[in-house]
């Protein structure tokens, strides 16, 4: 950890944990005690959906504002960890702050991570809870016609994996989506290449990343992969609902999430995004009182609100 890092000292612990399959593991024991986590002058509610596989069932956390009335915006949250890790609360500032953006509900799947069962198993999850979220979207207080997706990381990888199957399968009605510096290439000749003393999500965390989530395909010899899987591969990203995205300058995933923007524009698909100077991977929650995170997290904040007022029927 050079001195000139510039994460803050517990991100540095984390990153460098979790550059093994070891470490991945005894960062994902995190989830257990989370699960009991509160987000404060909120409904917290925690539901047990059945995979539609039959599999077993998917711990979701929902989140609604206190005295505001429905039908509600639904964000369905994926949370980041490099498909491998990471936990729904975790999010719960970046929840507090949508919310009071503009009232909606927040419904967080807790999905498979890759260390124990890889692609598809996480993204099936992630899948299922959108559709349990539009057949149940009137009994928790939103609407079916106004679903949102976010997620960041690898959570904005799940946004997109859902969003391609949701276009292609016609399931859904997605309002827009947000996925915040996406990891969605496996491919590393194509990530920001960045000085050692600058990078955060780095090289070794890219490779091993990519290596659980998608160790049953290698194994098999299987080159066709799916978009579903890699976002970055799909060779058509038309007709995917409005977007609101970012990367930082600082950040590896740089380049993917630009390219994948700008496929997009190219596609007449609406686009806002911005590549913010100074920010290295997950600013907003490791660095949230930098000036750089309060910069982009009001952005987020303000465009969030912008969206839904566009995009969301009353």
């Amino acid at each position: 950890m050079p001195k000139s890092d510039p994460r803050p000292f517990g991100q540095r612990v984390a990153m460098w944990l979790i550059k093994s399959p070891t470490g991945l593991k005894i960062s994902a024991r995190g989830r257990k005690k989370a699960a009991e986590k509160q987000l404060e002058n909120a409904v917290n509610e925690t539901v047990m959906i059945p995979r539609r596989d039959g599999t077993g069932e998917v711990r979701v956390r929902i989140y609604k504002p206190t005295n505001c009335k429905g039908p509600l915006p639904i964000v369905v949250f994926f949370h980041g960890g490099g498909y491998a890790t990471g936990w729904p609360e975790r999010h719960h500032a970046l929840f507090q702050r949508l919310m009071a953006s503009r009232p909606c509900i927040i419904v967080a799947p807790a999905f498979r991570l890759s260390i124990e069962a890889p692609y598809p198993a996480g993204h099936d999850d992630c899948y299922d809870t959108l559709l349990w979220v539009r057949d149940h979207a009137k009994q928790l207080g939103g609407d079916a016609d106004n679903l949102i997706l976010a997620g960041n990381s690898s959570g904005g990888g799940l946004v997109l994996s859902t969003a391609l199957r949701a276009r292609d399968s016609g399931d859904a009605k997605i309002a827009f989506m947000m996925p915040f510096y996406p990891m969605i290439d496996d491919r590393a000749s194509n990530w920001t290449k960045l000085p050692k003393n600058k990078i955060t999500w780095t090289r070794e965390h890219g490779v091993l990343a990519w290596h659980l989530l998608l160790r049953e395909l290698r194994t098999q010899k299987r080159y066709d992969i799916s978009p579903y899987a890699v976002p970055a591969r799909a060779k058509d990203v038309s007709g995917l609902p409005p977007s609101l995205g970012y990367v930082g300058d600082l950040d590896i995933l740089q380049a993917e999430a630009e390219e994948m923007a700008d496929r997009m524009k190219r596609a007449a698909c609406s686009v806002t995004f911005r590549t913010f100077h100074g920010v290295f991977h997950a600013m907003e929650d490791s660095a949230p009182q930098t000036p750089q995170a309060l910069e982009l997290n009001d952005w987020v904040s303000t465009e969030f609100a912008r969206m839904v007022d566009s995009y969301c029927s009353e």
